[in-house]
């Protein structure tokens, strides 16, 4: 409607602006049929005393002629008559008028000098063949005001009913014509931008409005395939990323089956000792039990661990605390770190770490991280894991907004990073390993799980100084009645 509406007020002032011309011409047109009335009526007239005064010149005299005009004297409100001498220098005729009107023509023509604007009609009067004079008819202006402004107040009365009529007429058509379509194409693209792409409006014109209609809905229809194509890739993109991640959990685990094969011989030596003894001592037997179940337990949570680590498992974020799943990294990769010497030493002062998250996928993060750092340290040296609350935003991401982030940072002792290395790390299959000691995907997958979950990794290394790689999380609290 609001459309229509503005159509019908941009036609308007056309419509007027034509009616108005339109005015303007009838008025002179008036104007020009009243001059030429005017003429030929004081012609015909000057012509018809013309002729009678001749006449009567013929028959009865000059002088009995020219009293045929008195009676015209009293018409002087609106005609005048006089007798023109051609003889009389005193006339106000020129010499070209003078002559014209000898040779037996008539003369139309304005004189300002007796009465401004009056027409003078001269008609020859002839006598015995010849030009004896003239008579001059003339005639005051027309007065044309009255039916000016009987012309302006028509004119008014019909511009106010076209106006009416045209705005009337233009809101319908165009709130038929163009509204409706209009509309049906609004509440299309609202249903769209809700993320609807099957929404499609049917095209009932075959004017461009039609046409921009069956466009919009052929677009809609590429949309949706792109679309479909999009969640298509991005599943395959997840399930190989995915794969990857799993890919790279078992290479951690290579790494260490060699370190559980040396922890799970000592509990095993143990057990078996014990179960001699229990067959040469029998009094001594439920002592030998009870170790041989406790050192089962210990190589039962070891392997138990490293299948836990090791299963693929679909992604699923819940509530989950950071400081246990922290100590659980720490636990699983001990004889790790024991087999090459490095100490792994967890602090924090917080009770409660909440966040939401996928454990495994963060479990797989520290992880990896941790693996960096064991490898890096030198034999001796001690891998500092601290946790704690911090306020942070990274300075490549200012859209995150600000809150409550939970740290943690793997600080090492090793040799360190140079600038153009630490620039690199987070690039998937960058590794300054030997060939077939790393994959290079350890922190590139590290940094996309924690992006995945709204935090970010940061690295810091100078040479001889070691290497500190923070991970923050926001902290996760979960709506009232969930898990």
């Amino acid at each position: 409607m609001k459309l229509a509406l503005k159509l019908a007020l941009a036609i308007l002032p056309g419509a007027l602006a034509v009616i108005a011309a339109a005015a303007v011409l009838d008025l002179r047109r008036d104007a020009a049929d009243f001059d030429a009335d005017q003429r030929q009526d004081d012609l015909a007239m000057a012509r018809v005393l013309a002729t009678t005064v001749g006449r009567t010149w013929d028959d009865r005299g000059k002088d009995r002629a020219l009293v045929l005009l008195e009676p015209m004297r009293g018409l002087a409100a609106r005609f005048r008559v006089r007798w023109v001498d051609l003889g009389d220098p005193r006339s106000a005729l020129s010499p070209a008028e003078r002559e014209k009107i000898g040779r037996g023509e008539e003369v139309l023509w304005h004189k300002d000098s007796d009465a401004p604007g009056w027409l003078h009609a001269l008609s020859p009067v002839r006598s015995g063949g010849a030009v004896v004079g003239a008579i001059d008819l003339s005639e005051a202006p027309t007065d044309l005001r009255a039916h000016v402004r009987g012309t302006i107040r028509a004119t008014l009365v019909t511009v106010l009913a076209l106006s009416a009529t045209m705005v009337l007429v233009t809101l319908f058509v165009g709130a038929w014509v163009v509204g409706r379509p209009v509309t049906a194409l609004i509440t299309q693209a609202r249903r769209v931008a809700a993320g609807d792409l099957r929404a499609r409006s049917v095209p009932h014109q075959r004017d461009e409005l039609g046409e921009l209609t069956r466009e919009l809905n052929g677009m809609l229809d590429r949309l949706e395939q792109a679309a479909a194509a999009v969640r298509a890739s991005t599943e395959q993109r997840f399930a190989a990323l995915e794969q990857l991640r799993h890919a790279e959990r078992l290479t951690t685990v290579g790494r260490l089956a060699s370190s559980v094969a040396h922890e799970l011989g000592t509990p095993l030596n143990v057990v078996a000792g014990r179960a001699r003894l229990i067959t040469e001592e029998d009094h001594d037997a439920s002592k030998h039990a009870g170790i041989i179940i406790e050192q089962s337990t210990r190589m039962t949570k070891i392997i138990r661990q490293l299948l836990d680590y090791a299963r693929r498992q679909p992604p699923e974020k819940e509530r989950q605390d950071l400081r246990r799943l922290a100590a659980q990294a720490l636990t699983l990769l001990e004889t790790l770190a024991a087999k090459r010497g490095v100490m792994l030493r967890l602090e924090s002062d917080l009770a409660d770490v909440p966040v939401i998250a996928d454990a495994t996928q963060i479990q797989q993060a520290l992880t990896n991280l941790l693996v960096n750092a064991i490898q890096a340290s030198r034999t001796g040296a001690t891998v500092d894991v601290v946790l704690r609350a911090a306020s942070a935003r990274p300075a490549s991401n200012g859209k995150r907004p600000d809150g409550v982030f939970y740290e943690v940072s793997v600080q090492d002792h090793g040799q360190g990073m140079a600038p153009d290395v630490l620039s690199r790390v987070f690039e998937p299959f960058f590794t300054t390993k030997p060939v077939g000691e790393s994959t290079g995907l350890g922190l590139s997958v590290a940094n996309d799980i924690v992006e995945e979950h709204g935090g970010w990794i940061t690295a810091e290394s100078e040479p001889g100084r070691g290497s500190r790689f923070s991970l923050f999380l926001p902290r996760g609290v979960l709506p009232r009645g969930s898990g």
